[in-house]
């Protein structure tokens, strides 16, 4: 019992902390280093400091214990709803390699004062002083959030492009481009593992510059576009513009969502060229932006999410040019 304790006092401590960050959203943004990288690292080191002595033979145990808090934090915050899949599959490296560091940290104090007294059971030997740090690194990632606010939060544009060469004639290929059949097949990629939403059918008014389109997914999400370049069998721009007001909340997590003041995609151009044996090329870049205090790791799942999509958007047109 003296080994499971630890780690159910700061999984504890961690929804806990979470759910304080979801109340008070206004004042303690959960995009934000504080609770990201400081609220991590006082749960890994809550889980390893009350962790009897002999329980922490070495440093890796230190390390990688954390690692099942963190993992028990996901399982419940996925079962109360708190947090999505999606949200989770992308944080928890992050997390858990940041909490850690904190029971390394946790580790070496120990180690150095030499503690006696390392378990809750005993909780009423500790002096004040003893009692008064653990309360104050547990209030950490609260105090600092207040701090932090959206400071250190930064804005970095991002374009990526696909491409794919496709055994039909520019004709061909840009007709399926300007379709709006529905796509039967369901690309298989990392995005739709995650749970983001398959696509399912585009609609328009005019496939013709100044046209307005919409890109329907599954479960209500939606993209509504703009034809602002448009030069037959060569180019096609499109303007997205989408609004997070109208995405049901059981499509993105509220932290990702597309349009939000985190991530949105701004624009979508298509450029086709007919190869001199009668193929074509297809390229698709997209222009969109990510704003986090570390849009370093954001940008990682951003382009990996964002890469598949566009390849499923290639195989998409592949399809609708086989079916013709």
């Amino acid at each position: 019992m003296k080994l499971f304790f630890p780690v159910i006092f700061a999984t504890a401590y961690g929804l806990i902390t979470r759910l304080l960050f979801g109340m008070f959203g206004n004042i303690m943004g959960i995009m934000t280093t504080s609770f990201f990288v400081i609220g991590p690292l006082v749960i890994g080191f809550l889980t390893v400091f009350f962790l009897p002595q002999k329980e922490v033979r070495n440093s890796s145990t230190a390390f990688f214990l954390p690692w099942l808090t963190c993992l028990i934090l996901l399982v419940i915050t996925i079962a109360l709803k708190v947090e999505g899949i999606i949200c989770w599959v992308m944080a928890y490296p992050l997390f858990a390699v940041v909490a850690g560091f904190g029971g390394l940290i946790a580790n070496k104090i120990r180690k150095k004062k030499d503690m006696k007294i390392d378990d809750m059971e005993n909780y009423n030997k500790w002096t004040d002083k003893d009692k008064l740090s653990i309360s104050l690194v547990m209030l950490l990632p609260i105090i600092c959030a207040t701090i932090e606010g959206e400071r250190f939060t930064s804005r970095q544009d991002i374009t990526l492009t696909q491409s794919v060469v496709i055994d039909a004639t520019a004709a061909a290929v840009w007709e399926a481009i300007g379709s709006t059949r529905n796509v039967a097949k369901k690309h298989a990629g990392y995005s739709g593992m995650l749970g983001f939403p398959h696509y399912v059918k585009t609609t328009q008014d005019n496939f013709a510059l100044g046209g307005k389109r919409r890109a329907v997914y599954e479960r209500g999400l939606y993209f509504d576009e703009t034809i602002s370049g448009f030069e037959k069998e060569k180019l096609l721009v499109l303007d997205i513009k989408t609004d997070p007001y109208n995405i049901p909340p059981a499509v993105m997590d509220e932290h990702i969502l597309i349009g939000g003041k985190h991530l949105d995609i701004l624009q979508d151009v298509y450029q086709l060229e007919a190869l001199p044996n009668g193929s074509s090329s297809l390229s698709i870049s997209s222009h969109f932006f990510i704003n986090t205090p570390f849009n370093w790791y954001a940008g990682l799942w951003a382009r990996l999410l964002m890469n598949d999509i566009l390849n499923g958007t290639l195989n998409m047109v592949k399809e609708r040019v086989g079916k013709k």
